[in-house]
């Protein structure tokens, strides 16, 4: 994207912003940019966007749902209110992660706050020197295996795995999970139809559960050896009871990744499934025991 095109892109937010009397956009508070554009790339990828937000009852209420259902991104009318149909800019909401950026040495640039007028915010914007040597900054905790998956990695993940990994205690590779290829003998075993109900029809978790379990399932796994998203299948009790703990975890968003090398350890492996998705592919991270994972438990 030509930096010309960027700078309309964050100039319609602005103005929006400026005329913000109607929801979602009445939550936000501060916007900052960051990225190659804040350091003036001539042609940046996108345009980072980090913002700070205070959600009302309306939005604590759609993050919930959204929560529950294991449905869509919560910020998504904020997103559209903020950019309309317009591509090229991506919004960070999180507030830890924006703070995690930051102690990394990502820099900040403050652009705008609630009560700062559309003029003084378009000069901070218009005050970015173009630079012709700036790009993308320094990928930091990066292994060939976290190509195009690190911004969904926090760095403190990836730093550990690469850790853990470096130790002998794991193995890391990569592979793109297809959809499962038939969903009539999933729904065969009573351990895939609770799958599916424990996710709506449409979920991405739903997706991303089914297609972990075909491809367990095709490397041979019995359901009983499975764990996914933090429960054991029901049939674990009946055709796994003798085992104490799992063969394999499949998971998402990182959730009890610090357990890794203590899971692989004498069983198979950990699945991790990195972004669920409802139409895009979807990429997972296989992590496995390493030359020395018996040390890591002694």
């Amino acid at each position: 994207m030509r930096r010309a095109r960027a700078v309309e892109l964050v100039e319609a937010m602005l103005h929006r912003l400026d005329g913000a009397g109607d929801w979602p956009l009445t939550v936000v508070r501060q916007v900052w940019l960051f990225g190659s554009f804040s350091r003036g790339a001539a042609e940046p990828h996108d345009v980072d966007v980090a913002l700070h937000i205070e959600r009302d009852d309306r939005m604590n209420q759609i993050v919930v749902q959204t929560l529950l259902s294991g449905r869509g991104n919560p910020y998504a009318p904020l997103r559209r209110a903020l950019a309309g149909t317009s591509r090229g800019l991506q919004f960070l909401c999180d507030d830890s992660a924006r703070e995690q950026l930051a102690a990394e040495g990502t820099a900040m640039l403050p652009l705008w706050r609630r009560g700062d007028t559309l003029a003084d915010a378009l000069a901070v914007l218009h005050g970015i020197a173009e630079d012709p040597s700036a790009g993308r900054a320094e990928r930091h905790d990066m292994i060939d295996a976290f190509d195009g998956l690190d911004r969904y990695m926090p760095r403190p993940v990836r730093a550990d795995l690469i850790a853990w990994q470096q130790q002998g205690s794991i193995t890391i590779s990569r592979t793109v999970l297809p959809d499962a290829p038939d969903v009539a003998a999933l729904l065969a075993t009573p351990s895939m139809r609770w799958a599916f109900r424990r996710w709506g029809e449409d979920s991405p978790l739903r997706r991303a559960a089914l297609a972990g379990l075909a491809h367990l399932q095709g490397l041979g796994a019995e359901p009983g050896d499975i764990d996914l998203a933090g429960q054991r299948l029901p049939a674990a009790r009946r055709l796994a009871g003798h085992r104490s703990e799992p063969r394999w975890w499949v998971n998402w968003k990182w959730q009890g990744y610090r357990g890794i090398p203590y899971c692989v350890t004498g069983a198979d492996g950990w699945l991790e499934i990195v972004q669920p998705t409802r139409t895009r592919p979807l990429n997972a991270l296989v992590f496995q025991p390493g030359p020395k994972a018996a040390a890591f438990r002694s």
